[in-house]
């Protein structure tokens, strides 16, 4: 709507004046920098998209719904968070392994879910994890290039991100304190 165009052309705005000429800088190591000097640790509270299937409308069953992602530079990993306000289940997190392959993109595999349930045996039922098979996965793909998951880092400054995936989708996320 005409509310999202605008903050897609804010955005794009934004892109223009990007603080950070290495946002992968330090992530997994990538360019022999340290994982303390990356920017990208922490993490990000996700305040707009276009990608339909990373948003959740507030619903009677699960109420509200948050959304963030967990970086962790020294890991390489980028783990995104969901978290239901009440129902059956707490929420669910996506593991992804991040490779940096230049000074802007990351190269995602997706390697496991974790259902978190709500359960009397917390220890035993609590948590399910379940490992992605991430070559089936980009196989099945109907990407054109077969390159696979990847995105594109477009703004990165102390407190506020802005990043497209390979789909084209834009991401917009502020950093939790």
């Amino acid at each position: 709507g005409e509310e999202g165009n605008a903050v897609m052309a804010l955005a794009e705005e934004l892109v223009k004046l990007n603080p950070t000429p290495v946002p992968t800088y330090g992530f997994g190591g990538y360019n022999d920098g340290s994982p303390s000097d990356c920017k990208l640790g922490g993490q990000w509270k996700l305040r707009f998209t276009t990608a339909a299937d990373a948003t959740f409308s507030e619903s009677p069953k699960r109420g509200k719904t948050s959304t963030s992602q967990e970086i962790d530079c020294a890991k390489g990993t980028l783990t995104n968070v969901v978290d239901f306000e009440r129902g059956k289940l707490d929420g669910f997190r996506v593991v992804v392994a991040g490779e940096a392959v230049s000074d802007k993109e990351i190269d995602l595999t997706f390697r496991k879910v974790e259902i978190l349930r709500k359960s009397r045996f917390p220890k035993l039922f609590g948590k399910l994890s379940f490992r992605l098979p991430s070559k089936l996965i980009r196989r099945l793909s109907s990407d054109k290039d077969k390159r696979g998951p990847y995105l594109t880092l477009l703004y990165l400054d102390d407190d506020l991100r802005i990043h497209r995936s390979g789909t084209g989708n834009l991401f917009v996320q502020s950093r939790i304190e």
